[in-house]
């Protein structure tokens, strides 16, 4: 995997919102944090656009694409950082130039829809990227998320343990692997299923997670990706949570995520942990995709064993 050049004071950091429609109140605290660490931003010229068909979209797919070509292919340019999710990103595959860009990594930053996004820049570049969260939410991190996000931008040193409350998460199945980390938001993942973008997941450590999801649309998730051989293929999995899931749900819920991951993969001989601090949660760790990492689901730990950066 080819992994970016680390964040150092003095670089351009390029924003893009290849998803939905981002506040721009929202954004500007988070360029008016990223400017105080140091760094420089550069803005896509399309960044703040909608569409003006699908309120969901943020500017057309041609705008969206455009800026993530330039920005992801500028040379002046080492760090990308998501605006939002929400969704929009896969429509965007077919239009990126993966071959320009495939020999000059950059850190790539996001999470949720942009699951998309970093599926195909391993599948289709062999970059390492970071599951982490999107320029508008940075204000809104706790010290400890936003300490391990920077530490993990800037440092090229191994990171070692990503530490996390112990006692909420849950060993579905118990034991050890190492293997490189790949996955994101579960839908996306389902949906990659069968395409030229897909993750490899061969003896892969694969993360799980997702937001506004009933029971069953995830149940249906899993069941697509355990179709496709990825339960078979992969070492193990680190699953965060389905948050909102309630909202989506009968009331009272009839159902809750933990007995899906109990049907799907207590039986599946695999280390298995549960409610890892990752994705759609208010401060969440942020994990490099693409590098190499011990699971000890015993322990209850995820250890990264490379670093993310040069």
């Amino acid at each position: 995997m080819k992994r970016p050049s680390r964040l150092k004071p003095g670089d351009v950091v390029g924003i893009v919102a290849p998803a939905s429609p981002v506040e721009r109140e929202k954004l500007e605290k988070g360029i008016a944090l990223i400017e105080q660490r140091g760094y420089r931003v550069v803005v896509g010229r399309n960044v703040y656009a909608h569409h003006s068909g699908n309120d969901y979209l943020a500017g057309t797919d041609a705008q969206r694409a455009d800026d993530l070509n330039e920005m992801l292919s500028r040379g002046d340019i080492q760090a990308v950082i998501c605006a939002r999710g929400g969704y929009g990103g896969l429509r965007l595959l077919d239009q990126i130039d993966w071959k320009g860009i495939e020999d000059s990594p950059k850190l790539f930053i996001g999470y949720s829809d942009i699951t998309s996004l970093h599926s195909a820049l391993q599948s289709r570049c062999g970059w390492v990227t970071i599951h982490g969260p999107m320029a508008a939410a940075l204000p809104m991190l706790n010290d400890n998320s936003a300490g391990q996000f920077w530490k993990l931008l800037e440092c090229p040193e191994v990171y070692g343990e990503l530490h996390a409350d112990r006692e909420r998460m849950t060993a579905v199945c118990g034991g050890v692997v190492e293997g490189q980390v790949t996955g994101g938001c579960l839908c996306l993942l389902a949906r990659a299923c069968g395409s030229k973008y897909a993750p490899d997941y061969r003896g892969k450590i694969v993360l799980l997670e997702d937001v506004g999801e009933a029971v069953y649309r995830a149940d249906r998730d899993l069941a697509q990706l355990r179709n496709a051989g990825v339960f078979d293929e992969a070492a193990g999995f680190v699953i965060g949570t389905i948050t909102r899931w309630a909202s989506q749900e009968a009331d009272p819920p009839r159902s809750s995520p933990a007995i899906l991951w109990k049907d799907y993969f207590e039986g599946l001989g695999k280390p298995v942990l549960t409610d890892f601090p990752f994705g759609h949660e208010p401060h969440p760790l942020s994990i490099p995709l693409g590098v190499r990492a011990r699971l000890d689901a015993d322990a209850k730990t995820l250890t990264l064993l490379e670093a993310a950066t040069v």
